[in-house]
């Protein structure tokens, strides 16, 4: 099986990036800058992104998305790995890195979909009833999405300061429309990212969170960070990973939130870089 990456700049050790839902590789580039003059970057792209990959019938879990990043580096021959995941990404990443630690480096999580306990078990229950796409409005809201547009610029004056994109770097967003859209077969243009993946990944999630985030204390370096206004990785539960893995770094960037990478690129790269620098 082909396990597509895309390849976004430097030379050195590898470092791979595993994306947050509906997120492009390239909206990471300014990011990542920093750190391409000691490191060979790419991304491993899920399966949302994948060429006429279908939506699977059945609802997942996330460790699905780390048996790919696993299967993925092994068919890319990489090892020494320094792992980046951003939200869905850095919980299949801290999957990952727990299941094959000699394979890593280090592991770098930015802003970790750890959902509290009681949030988990409304998904977990939502997904018993059959009711998860109408009664989680992550969910709800990507399957609504536009998904078509003219041109780039059409989908850049779409997306420029709405919703999620915000408080988004022009850079960002010009890389979103740039590198996140596709030929539709009528002239027109599509994003890359389906809506139905988009929606499948809210739907999945990981319920094993708080069983498995123990299983991460001393397995290798790690490096989380939050946003200070994140409305994903609470403070609650942000202090109990903090309780439960006092051997890895944890660091906020005060005033963004879940996006932080697309919204302050330049202080998050720099923050990475002196942690890996420090390694």
């Amino acid at each position: 099986m082909d396990y597509p990456m895309v390849r976004l700049g430097g030379q050195g050790q590898p470092l791979v990036l595993a994306l947050a839902n509906g997120m492009t590789p390239e909206t990471y580039v300014p990011m990542l800058r920093p750190l391409m003059g000691s490191y060979a970057v790419t991304c491993l792209l899920p399966r949302g992104m994948w060429p006429d990959e279908p939506v699977p019938e059945r609802l997942g879990q996330w460790d699905e998305v780390a048996d790919d990043l696993l299967a993925g580096l092994a068919a890319h021959g990489l090892s020494e790995v320094v792992m980046v995941g951003h939200s869905f990404g850095a919980v299949a990443s801290m999957i990952a890195a727990i299941r094959e630690p000699a394979r890593f480096r280090a592991l770098v999580m930015l802003d970790p979909t750890f959902l509290p306990p009681h949030v988990l078990d409304a998904l977990r229950q939502m997904r018993e009833a059959g009711t998860i796409g109408e009664g989680f409005h992550l969910a709800a809201r990507a399957a609504k999405r536009q998904q078509t547009f003219e041109s780039v610029e059409a989908a850049y004056a779409y997306f420029k300061g709405r919703g999620a994109f915000r408080d988004w770097t022009d850079e960002a967003t010009r890389a979103y429309v740039t590198h996140g859209l596709t030929p539709d077969g009528a002239g027109g243009l599509r994003l890359a990212w389906p809506a139905a993946w988009e929606t499948y990944y809210f739907k999945t999630g990981y319920g094993a969170t708080w069983e498995t985030v123990p299983k991460l204390h001393g397995v290798l370096p790690t490096l989380i960070l939050r946003g200070g206004t994140s409305d994903t990785y609470l403070p609650d539960p942000a202090a109990q990973v903090r309780e439960l893995l006092p051997d890895a770094t944890h660091l906020e960037i005060e005033g963004h939130g879940h996006l932080f990478p697309q919204s302050a690129p330049e202080q998050a790269g720099a923050l990475v870089r002196d942690w890996l620098a420090r390694l």
